[in-house]
């Protein structure tokens, strides 16, 4: 199955190219060390022996983190670059433990004589050209997909580029008949390599460990809190694996923030983070807030909606620095609720209302209104057309108030014997919303006083033209 996008195919693309490379300088490397007997030449082809190694391991790497996430992987393959990056520490150190005990002994027992021409250093030049080009090359692709296992093979080969110098210095040494030249750049070269792979270990041992990338933290923490909503953030975990980042955090948000708007608001979150890290794969635990600008309204809201209570028109209103509210509440009239559990409703509406001023000790005074609950979709029958008598009782209603204009019905609704009427009236355009309201309100009550069949009316009020 082949799992590659086009970025794995970039990565695993470098990764082979760097492959033919290190074969090809590996080659190069040991020929002409095992003709002129430079041990100089011999360490930097065991170097480059392993970068081999390394290579395909980092080729192997690349191909199989790809994988996507499965039941045995939930976070994908991505810790296999992670554990190329070990492997390749290993081998390293492993080959500059042979060239110090190998120069040691010549340094110190036997002098070899080292046969310095032409081909000891074009086979060294050729090294570093090849090591400078195939560097880049992995450092671009390991920044553009931020993938630490070729970001590691970067590094280890950027060293080759140092090594080599180091060892054509030994040959030019060499040549000015210093016979320890070569040698003791030996010993350079396998200092050099320890020092890097040394750093190379503590990090990929950091990132199979899971250590946070330093700043990241703070970083995405920054991106979250300059989103417009979100109070606080924290419970911030960061780890790599291979390519990828995973981020999760919990996101505070003001509880009165509806559930959409959240939902928006937390996506926008994920994009602000992207911002920071490109490849993250986040996740966000939203956790309801409370915060200071809440009203006393937006309080007890919150309370009878955890209560699982449907209530309306809730006001607040302040009197000597403490609040009397007031609301609307509903009871189902069927089902468990029959109209007959008047005294149950009650018994909850008093354990309501004590609750609202055990919670809210500014709160002395509190007014509930017990009514039915309206189902959502209700069984009706439009009767328009054949109720023009109650049409012109109610014009007739509607005319008795100066402050109504051009009325006329829109639709007369018979539900369970009763009727539920919508009007057009037209008021002054002057009024503030409170007045054309309570003109509205007025009116509606005015109609279902006089015409008592008439359960309900709902008056779409209009500006006047004039």
């Amino acid at each position: 199955m082949n799992y590659f996008s086009t970025s794995e195919s970039e990565k695993s693309t470098v990764a082979l190219s760097s492959v033919a490379a290190a074969f090809v300088v590996t080659g190069l490397k040991v020929g002409v060390g095992l003709w002129t007997g430079s041990l100089g030449i011999l360490s930097e082809a065991a170097h480059s022996g392993l970068d081999l190694i390394a290579a395909i391991i980092t080729l192997l790497a690349v191909k199989f983190s790809a994988r996507p996430a499965d039941k045995t992987h939930l976070y994908g393959h991505g810790k296999i670059e992670n554990f190329s990056a070990l492997i390749e520490t290993a081998l390293l150190l492993v080959t500059c433990f042979w060239i110090i005990n190998e120069a040691i002994k010549r340094l110190l027992f036997h002098t070899i004589e080292v046969e310095v021409n032409f081909w000891s250093f074009f086979v060294m030049i050729v090294s570093i050209v090849v090591d400078v080009s195939r560097s880049r090359a992995l450092y671009r692709v390991a920044r553009k997909h931020h993938s630490q296992a070729l970001e590691a093979d970067a590094l280890h080969f950027s060293t080759d580029v140092w090594s080599s110098s180091v060892v054509v210095l030994g040959l030019v040494l060499t040549l000015l008949k210093i016979p320890v030249a070569d040698s003791v750049a030996a010993l350079i070269v396998a200092f050099i390599v320890i020092y890097v792979t040394l750093s190379l270990g503590k990090r990929t041992i950091n990132e199979l460990l899971d250590r946070a990338p330093i700043g990241l933290e703070e970083a995405v923490q920054r991106a979250a809190l300059e989103m417009p909503g979100v109070q606080q953030v924290d419970n911030i975990r960061v780890r790599n694996s291979g390519s990828k980042t995973f981020v999760d955090l919990t996101l505070h948000l003001r509880r009165t923030t509806p559930f959409e708007v959240a939902n928006t608001l937390v996506h926008e979150v994920e994009t602000a983070i992207h911002r920071v890290v490109p490849n993250a794969d986040i996740i966000i635990h939203p956790e309801p807030t409370e915060t200071s600008d809440e009203t006393i309204v937006d309080k007890v809201k919150l309370m009878l909606e955890r209560e699982g209570r449907r209530a309306h028109d809730v006001q607040a209103f302040l009197v000597d620095g403490k609040y009397q509210v007031e609301f609307q509440i509903e009871f189902p009239s069927q089902g468990d609720f029959q109209q007959e559990d008047f005294v149950r409703a009650h018994k909850i509406v008093d354990e309501i209302e004590e609750r609202i001023k055990k919670e809210m000790p500014d709160v002395v005074s509190v007014v509930v209104h017990i009514e039915d609950s309206q189902e959502n979709v209700i069984t009706s029958v439009d009767v328009t057309l054949s109720s023009q008598e109650l049409i012109h009782d109610i014009l007739e209603v509607a005319a008795t108030m100066p402050e109504i204009h051009d009325c006329n019905v829109l639709t007369v609704l018979e539900v369970k014997g009763k009727y539920r009427v919508s009007l057009k009236c037209s008021v002054e355009k002057n009024l503030s919303l409170e007045n054309a309201h309570e003109i509205s309100t007025a009116l509606e009550n005015k109609i279902m006083v006089a015409l008592p069949d008439i359960k309900e009316v709902h008056i779409h009020a209009e500006p006047t033209e004039s």
